[in-house]
This record gives C-alpha cells, structure tokens and sequence, in this order.
C-alpha cells in the first residue's frame, strides 16, 4: 500500500526552535500537524528515546505519522517509522529490522539519487532537495524547482521536498510535483509556531477541492464567530443567515418571530439557506433550529457539509445569560427543554466538533479545521 501523506512535514530543530522536541510536537499537533519527524542529532540516546516515545504516544493520538531521522534503533523501540539519510544503513536492511508496516523514507540530492531510491521497495516515500538554501543545514547547494520537477517526474512513490521552504514557497513546492512539503526553519521563524504552522496547513487546505460548508448546532455554540474565522483561513466567503435575514428584512430576528410567528421566519431562513446555493464555496452560519427541519438537512447534504458545533448547555447558558435578541430563550428550563429536543438533529451532521469553552476562537478554528482534514480522508 502506498503511504498517504499530509502536504505538511514538521521537522523538530531545537536550534531552531529554542523548544524541547516533545513540546514542540505537542504543540504542531494541537494544531493540525500530521507528520512528524525527530530530528536531534545533538541529543544523547537516553533523551532521544525518551522524546521519540513521548512523540509517538501523542502522535498515535492524533492519529499522525511519526518517524525518527537516522535512529533505526530508536525507531524500533519506540514504534515509530525512521528517516535515513545517504550514509544511514541500507532502506533495504531497515525494513528487516522494522518490519513491513513501519513507514521509511530515504534522502536524496540529485536527481540521479532520486530516481534510484524510487526504484528500490524497500523505503515509503522519497525526499529530495535542498530546494532551496537552507537555513537549517546550509552544506548543500539548492536545486532548486526545476530539478524538484524532474523528480516528480519519475516518482513512482510520494515525494517529500526539503530545504528553505517556508508558507509563501509551499505553492511552488507542491505545483512542482511534491507531495509533501518537510519545514523547519520556516516553521520556527520569530517564534511563532502555531502562526507559522497554521499559514503552512491553511495554505494546503486552500489548495482542496472547494466546498460549501454549512456550520449548524444551538444558539450561542459559535457559528457566527468561529465560522468566520475559518472562512477567512480558508479564503472562501461567511454567510451568517440570520444576519443576511435581518439585513434584507430591515427587522431584527426577534420581530419576526413577534410580528409574523415562528413558521414565518423558519420559511425565510428556507429561502436564505437555498440563495447560498449561489456561492461556489463558502462557510455559512445556520440559526439554531435550522437543522432541525428536514428539508433543510436535505438540501445540505446535496449542496455541501455539515459541521456541528458540539457545546454543553452550562456554556450555552453562559453565553446567553442577560441577552434579549434571542427570542427563544425564554427561561434556563425552556432552554434545557429546546436543547434537548434539537440533538438529535445536530447529531445527524456527518461532522462533529467539540468546542471547549476556555480556548480561543482561533484554537476552536483550528478543532474545525483538523476535523474537516480528517473527514478528508475518509474513502467516499
């Protein structure tokens, strides 16, 4: 079976980073990172094994890949696949060692080298480069796109290119034929992790197959303010349907409901829902009880996703406590009641997402947009 790569290949650099390694994973992981490797030339092998297992206990988790550069031993130990570089052992006589489920891969410099590591079975991908001057290791010249081009060419495997790659360079990386772009320095730059390794995982999401994305769940779990941060990291349109409805009714969402009913304002919402239809990707915010119609989850199904917004009703209850623009919030028993009955129906989106109360919108950004990475993956 061929592997299947993430665009995105982290390379821990303490150098580089100023961060432990098993820290740094944590914190690439948290945001999306799915590949990554061990990369601690300077480190003893009792410290090195005990990152390498650390690493790898969190990386099962996160259900990403997680291999250790040159350490077949430390490799085997801790469960986790190895990166060989030219004057490591043989890929060949590795995968002896670790077995035929164990991911390996091989470096390569020249095109040459490139395409004999792809004739050979033994290692699961190949990596090539540096395509550019690295900061990182600096002993080699850059080959630079075009010889990244003729790789491509004759891959048999994915390829992983490296060397000076930061997020503004991942475009031309990938439009040259890699699969998977390996950042360190790019990574690490200013001491912004999460920053760097964000641009780089929205800069691949944006590259995807664009889709409609229909956020729904009860009032107050953050449709409107998470969803419009993930619009604006996947480069596509927000629509919030309640406030399109009172925008172009000139009346709040409580004056519907009191001058013309409930069924009224659920026939509006109908017709928004149906006039996003006209964006070719978008994320659009549904009001509470949306979902709840089954015309609605139909049409959703057929013209995008749903993503649920999973929040607990002690939250829900926080964020709605003193508010008046809701006007089915009437008391904390008629709210528990509403909650209860809509369930069922949020539960019906075929993406569920958790949002924790204390984090960040940007961090419950990134919770959708991992959730949405691994729905990607699934077989249709």
């Amino acid at each position: 079976m061929i592997l299947r790569l993430p665009p995105l290949y982290a390379i821990t650099d303490r150098e580089a980073s100023g961060i432990g390694p098993s820290s740094l994973a944590e914190r690439l992981l948290r945001v999306g990172v799915r590949a990554l490797q061990l990369r601690e030339k300077a480190m003893g092998d009792r410290d090195l094994l005990e990152a390498a297992d650390a690493i790898a206990a969190s990386s099962r988790a996160a259900s990403a890949l997680f291999l250790v550069n040159d350490r077949a031993d430390v490799a085997r130990l801790a469960g986790a696949g190895v990166h060989l570089g030219e004057e490591d052992l043989p890929a060949a006589e590795v995968r002896r060692l670790l077995g035929p489920e164990a991911p390996i891969g091989v470096s390569t410099h020249d095109v040459e080298a490139a395409a004999r590591a792809f004739a050979d079975p033994a290692p699961d991908y190949v990596a090539f480069g540096p395509v550019y001057e690295s900061a990182t290791k600096g002993v080699r010249a850059a080959r630079g796109l075009e010889a990244l081009a003729r790789v491509a060419a004759r891959k048999t495997r994915p390829l992983v290119a490296i060397g000076g790659i930061t997020a503004d360079r991942l475009p031309a990386v990938w439009d040259a034929g890699a699969d998977a772009a390996a950042m360190i320095g790019g990574l690490y730059a200013g001491g912004r992790v999460e920053e760097n390794a964000r641009a780089a995982l929205d800069a691949a999401r944006r590259r995807g197959r664009p889709r409609r994305l229909y956020l729904v769940g009860f009032m107050g779990s953050g449709k409107s303010t998470v969803g419009r941060r993930v619009a604006e990291r996947l480069g596509i349109p927000f629509v919030d349907l309640d406030d399109e409805i009172e925008r172009t009714s000139g009346r709040t969402i409580r004056a519907i409901f009191e001058e013309s009913g409930e069924a009224a304002f659920r026939r509006l919402e109908s017709e928004f829902l149906a006039a996003a239809e006209s964006l070719p990707a978008a994320v659009v915010a549904t009001g509470g009880g949306c979902f709840a119609l089954e015309e609605n989850r139909r049409r959703i199904a057929a013209r995008g996703l749903a993503v649920f917004l999973d929040v607990p009703l002690d939250t829900v209850h926080a964020r709605l406590k003193g508010k008046t623009d809701r006007p089915l919030f009437v008391s904390e028993e008629q709210l528990a009641g509403l909650f209860a009955a809509r369930a069922p129906f949020y539960r019906m989106a075929p993406v569920a997402v958790r949002l924790v109360s204390t984090e960040t919108v940007e961090q419950s950004a990134d919770r959708v947009l991992v959730a949405l990475d691994e729905f990607a993956k699934i077989p249709a």
